[in-house]
């Protein structure tokens, strides 16, 4: 093996440890609401115009609140999973809203996103990234769970196992 070789291969070995024991980048900025917190409200118009949306109008309901961008590798993935948990659980009384932030994409290029791909959950625009930055969002997507009072159920950057918990279970419990 060459010393090119060696070092190519040593170089490669220190990233893949690096990678496996550098700690995750936090959910949120500090000081942002978390799980166990009230989540706060906002009010935002849909991608396409019309009578804004207030998270606040969904009490009684659990939410699945996720923020995202058209950009977005990771967000772009989840768009099929996201739109199975909608047929699933929106018969169930859940209400699946994303919000849209505004950073390398126009309103108009959302909008056509949202038809080519056909969304059937609500679209929010976040202009200017006034509820992002309210809802400390340091990297989309970043998926929520607000249960049917209010409260933060769950934080992470994944459609997953630990976010259909969540939800289950506030959804168990705004039946109980």
């Amino acid at each position: 093996m060459s010393r090119t070789s060696r070092l190519a291969a040593a170089l490669g070995v220190f990233v893949l440890v690096l990678a496996l024991y550098h700690p995750p980048a936090p959910l949120a900025q500090p000081g942002a609401p978390d799980v166990g917190q009230k989540a706060p409200d906002f009010k935002l118009e849909p991608i396409g115009g019309g009578r804004p949306f207030s998270l606040s109008q969904f009490k009684g309901k659990p939410v699945v609140l996720v923020f995202w961008a058209t950009w977005c590798g990771p967000c772009r993935r989840e768009i099929p999973a996201l739109k199975e948990l909608y047929q699933t659980y929106t018969q169930k009384g859940v209400q699946v809203v994303t919000v849209t932030i505004e950073y390398r994409q126009t309103r108009e290029q959302v909008v056509q996103f949202q038809q080519t791909n056909q969304l059937p959950y609500i679209v929010l625009w976040d202009a200017q990234n006034k509820v992002s930055d309210a809802w400390g969002v340091e990297g989309i997507p970043t998926n929520l769970v607000v249960d049917a009072k209010g409260v933060i159920r769950f934080r992470g950057n994944a459609l997953d196992g630990e976010l259909v918990g969540a939800l289950d279970a506030a959804l168990q419990a705004s039946k109980g």
